[in-house]
């Protein structure tokens, strides 16, 4: 397997970002790893979908050069993960760029409801997809380390998630074998 060059991530707050940027550097030097601009302010979620397109475009390109792979991390909030796919693919569409393929690194991390669901799971806490769990932990920033170890571990091949897994989780791990 060949290195990216540059693994670009694109969250829509700083506990997704951190989370994914603790699993990427057990895979990739720091350096390999850009962290996108998160909003300043507003909806994480439309920052996600109006800078989706724009940073899919600078992929293609980037990738056309060097080996590169694009994060993207969105919640599912109160819908599901196979509508906010959905709308991820209509972005494209509307901005006339190609869908990505099968084959491409483009990987889609869309927790149900939010990313505490996946960092208390996997930090062996009981959860389910349709509680809020943001404000649940005033601890769960320390969880995000050993979270994301857990994740690394049960995304390696052949390795079992938990049967505690909530499925949104499950179906990341199988877009995380899109990086290679």
């Amino acid at each position: 397997m060949v290195s990216p060059s540059l693994v670009v991530v694109l969250a829509e707050d700083r506990r997704q970002q951190e989370f994914v940027r603790r699993f990427l550097t057990r895979l990739y030097s720091p350096r390999q790893i850009r962290l996108a601009p998160l909003p300043s302010g507003g909806s994480g979620e439309q920052w996600v979908r109006k800078h989706y397109s724009i940073e899919v475009k600078a992929f293609r390109t980037r990738a056309a050069k060097a080996k590169t792979a694009l994060i993207v991390a969105i919640d599912a909030d109160t819908g599901t993960v196979d509508t906010r796919q959905r709308q991820l693919a209509a972005i494209l569409d509307g901005a006339e760029v190609q869908r990505r393929s099968a084959t491409e690194p483009v990987v889609h991390l869309i927790p149900k409801r939010n990313v505490e669901t996946w960092i208390l799971c996997l930090t062996d806490t009981a959860v389910d997809e349709e509680t809020d769990y943001k404000t649940h932990d005033p601890g769960i920033d320390q969880r995000i380390k050993p979270a994301a170890l857990k994740l690394f571990e049960w995304s390696r091949p052949n390795a079992t998630p938990d049967p505690a897994c909530v499925p949104s989780l499950h179906g990341a791990i199988a877009e995380l074998k899109r990086l290679g």
